[in-house]
């Protein structure tokens, strides 16, 4: 299993399985992911949310990528 530790609403953490993950849809601000018949409310839009499930800043607009790796 692959985990990702994402931020949710309201401000909190959650631990969330990746192989689970069947879809996300806009809602509101932010997205609501599906995992399974569950749903979480984050405060991505699909592009941040896609940004972080690829490992990469959560605001990388594909100028600076680096892919998950810090810059120092």
């Amino acid at each position: 299993m692959r985990f990702l530790q994402i931020e949710i609403l309201p401000s909190g953490n959650a631990l969330i399985d990746i192989d689970k993950l069947t879809h996300a849809v806009p809602e509101g601000e932010g997205s609501r992911l599906f995992l399974g018949a569950q749903h979480v409310d984050v405060p991505h839009t699909l592009d941040e949310l896609e940004n972080v499930l690829a490992g990469r800043n959560r605001f990388d607009n594909g100028e600076n990528s680096t892919a998950g790796f810090g810059q120092r």
